[in-house]
């Protein structure tokens, strides 16, 4: 009985204080990206990644070490825009040159969270075999920030591209690292 008074005091006590506000818990932090997002500005990246050819019917399963380059503008909302150039180190079906794509493509992080997480799609030419298809990709990943304008990414990129007259899946897994030149914030 003793127990049921005191918590009804106690509920009587908070009713009767000023009202009761939300807000967010945590606090800002200083320097880096961590909660406020990247800084606007010019963007230059490059990746380091294994690579693997998905096998068909007809050619086995091909895999190498490939890299990448990108530039472009990030903006502070974490959208980013780029143009990529891939060298997959993958030589399918009896390639005598790695596949390779140039590509236009939208990044978005979420530039609230640590680290951050982000999705990114691209499209563009894709050079394999003395031909030029239309290659397109995916990625997922995340931005770990080292300081204000260097991010240091961890991806998984999906891209498709039509080699041999088949439409063939190619997977990167890497290392990226990624620096903006715009004015802190």
């Amino acid at each position: 009985m003793r127990r049921v008074v005191v918590c009804a005091f106690g509920v009587a006590c908070l009713a009767g204080s000023a009202s009761a506000e939300a807000r967010p818990i945590g606090g800002a932090v200083s320097g880096g990206h961590a909660g406020r997002g990247p800084d606007d500005g010019l963007l230059l990246g490059v990746d380091g990644a294994w690579a693997n050819t998905f096998g068909d019917g007809s050619d086995s399963s091909h895999d190498g070490w490939g890299f990448g380059v990108r530039a472009g503008y990030a903006f502070g909302s974490g959208l980013e825009l780029h143009l990529r150039y891939d060298d997959l180190g993958v030589e399918p079906a009896g390639a005598r040159s790695p596949l390779q794509l140039a590509t236009a493509g939208l990044r978005y992080s979420v530039p609230f969270l640590f680290p951050m997480p982000f999705a990114e799609v691209d499209a563009g030419p894709a050079f394999v075999l003395g031909n030029v298809d239309f290659g397109a990709g995916g990625a997922l990943g995340l931005s770990f920030p080292v300081v204000n304008h260097v991010l240091v990414d961890v991806a998984a990129h999906d891209w498709f591209v039509p080699i041999g007259g088949t439409i063939r899946q190619t997977l990167t897994v890497g290392l990226g690292l990624a620096v903006t030149f715009g004015g802190p914030r």
